[in-house]
């Protein structure tokens, strides 16, 4: 019985129906990986557009106490001045309203403007009040909102669509290898080692190619998948 030759058609069929398969197969993981890097690029977008939401929410209502805040304190300095004014006056009509506004009004105001109006740490030197001071403290009362990144999430959405990109290329280069294959499976002897050897190296250059994406990216992620 004559030896068979290592390139005899036979050998060579199963040789390139094993690597049909085989380059199929990676090919159909390469598109998971890709889907699922989609959907994390996806699902990390919509969390950064809910802790944009929580964010903007939580400064809205430090806003909204401190402009409270400070239209009642610029409210009790108006009223406060103008009973200055009436005890100065010789009119017990005026006096007497300055005595009401200094017993109920007065009070009322002060407390309502508490703590910007009431505390020292936010009266400047010249007079005035300072927000900025009191808008810090503001948001210091909610760690959680301070907590809230909502740029980090973002950033992690571009990196997952960065990698899904280069994967799409890489799944590609993959089926430009099953191209090949499939020529090298259906040629003649000829056309076919030339075939399966470019289904080869693409398929190679391929799996290198996806393998230094998936390195890069989990390593600019920090090791998060």
């Amino acid at each position: 019985m004559r030896e068979r030759k290592p390139l005899d058609p036979a050998r060579m069929d199963v040789v390139i129906a094993v690597l049909i398969a085989l380059v199929s197969l990676t090919t159909a993981l390469a598109a998971w990986r890709t889907n699922i890097v989609g959907s994390s690029a996806a699902q990390a977008n919509r969390q950064g557009l809910i802790d944009a939401v929580k964010k903007g929410a939580a400064q809205n209502q430090s806003w909204r106490r401190l402009y409270e805040e400070a239209g009642y304190t610029a409210t009790f300095a108006m009223e406060s001045a103008a009973a200055d004014a009436m005890e100065a006056s010789e009119d017990e009509a005026l006096q007497a309203a300055a005595k009401n506004m200094r017993q109920y009004l007065l009070p009322s105001l002060q407390l309502l403007s508490e703590p910007l109006g009431t505390q020292e740490k936010y009266l400047r030197s010249d007079g005035t009040y300072d927000l900025e001071k009191r808008l810090a403290d503001l948001e210091a009362e909610d760690p959680d909102s301070l907590a809230i990144d909502p740029a980090a999430s973002f950033e992690l959405a571009d990196r997952y669509a960065s990698e899904q990109r280069w994967l799409t290329i890489g799944t590609v280069l993959l089926a430009i290898s099953l191209f090949w294959l499939g020529l090298a499976e259906i040629l003649s002897e000829r056309g076919r080692a030339t075939n399966l050897a470019l289904g080869v190296g693409i398929f190679g250059a391929s799996l290198l190619f996806i393998l230094i994406v998936e390195i890069a990216a989990i390593w600019g992620r920090g090791g998060v998948l």
